[in-house]
C-alpha cells in the first residue's frame, strides 16, 4: 500500500467518526479546520452522512428472546456425549445490540472498508463478539465485494494447545466452521458463496478449540462469545 493509500485510508476512517459525533475534540476541530479548505474531504462526508443515515433511522435496542441461550448451546454442544468434560455455564450470554454499540461497530468497519462510493459490489455485513468478562473481543466485517470476512481481534488469545474456531450459526441449522481465527490481531477468511448467501440475519460465535480446530466438525470446546451479524 502506498504513502497515499494509507493516508486516504486514515482519512476515511477520521471522517467516518466525525460523521457519527464520536471523534476525539482535537481530531474534530482540526479535521474541521481541513474540510473548509478541501472539497474531496467534504464530499466524503456527505457519502458517510448518507452512508449512515439508514442505520440512525432504523436500528433500535435489540434483547434476545428469553429461549436464545439455551437454543445456541444446544445447537453448538448437541448431546452430552459429544462434550465430554465440558462445562457448560461456561456459555457466555448473547448480549443486545444497542445504537450506540452498534456505531461503535460501524467506526471500526471503516477502518477495514475502501473509500464510499455510489455503487456497492456486495453486501456489508458486521458482527461484534464481546466475552462477558471483556477477556474477549473481536469485530467480524464481512467484505460482499471481495468475499473474505475481515477479522479485528483487540483483546484475547488461545491458551497453548487450543485454537480459536469461528462458527455460522442460521436458525435451527447446525452449526457451520468458518475457519480458525488467526492468531495475528488482524486476519481474514474467506467465505464461500453458498454460506455468504447464509450470512443475514445469523450469528456468529467463538468456541476454544484443540490445535486445528474441532476434530468433530462441531464445536466442543467452551464459546468464548457470541454476536449477531448486522447489515450496514
Amino acid at each position: 500500500m502506498s504513502a497515499g493509500d494509507d493516508k486516504r485510508r486514515k482519512d476515511d476512517a477520521a471522517i467516518a467518526e466525525y460523521a457519527l459525533g464520536v471523534l476525539p475534540a482535537d481530531e474534530r476541530a482540526a479535521l474541521s479546520r481541513r474540510l473548509q479548505d478541501e472539497p474531496e474531504l467534504q464530499a466524503e462526508l456527505r457519502a458517510w452522512e448518507e452512508r449512515f443515515a439508514p442505520i440512525a433511522e432504523e436500528a433500535v435496542p435489540v434483547a434476545p428472546p428469553p429461549e436464545t441461550l439455551s437454543r445456541i448451546e444446544d445447537r453448538l454442544f448437541g448431546a452430552p456425549a459429544q462434550k465430554p468434560g465440558i462445562s457448560r455455564s461456561a456459555l457466555l450470554f448473547w448480549q443486545g445490540l444497542s445504537v450506540a454499540s452498534l456505531a461503535a461497530l460501524v467506526v471500526v468497519a471503516a477502518l477495514f472498508l475502501t473509500r464510499p462510493g455510489p455503487q456497492e459490489a456486495g453486501p456489508t455485513y458486521v458482527s461484534e463478539l464481546t466475552a462477558e468478562d471483556k477477556a474477549f473481543h473481536l469485530v467480524a466485517l464481512y467484505d460482499g465485494e471481495e468475499g473474505v470476512l475481515r477479522l479485528h481481534r483487540t483483546t484475547g488469545a488461545p491458551e497453548g494447545g487450543h485454537d480459536f474456531e469461528l462458527w455460522l450459526i442460521e436458525g435451527d441449522n447446525a452449526p457451520v466452521s468458518l475457519g480458525l481465527v488467526p492468531r495475528d490481531p488482524a486476519g481474514r477468511l474467506k467465505i464461500p458463496g453458498e454460506l455468504a448467501g447464509r450470512l443475514a440475519g445469523a450469528t456468529l460465535a467463538v468456541s476454544d478449540e484443540p490445535a486445528g480446530g474441532s476434530p468433530t466438525g462441531a464445536p466442543t470446546g467452551p464459546v468464548v462469545a457470541t454476536g449477531p451479524i448486522t447489515p450496514i
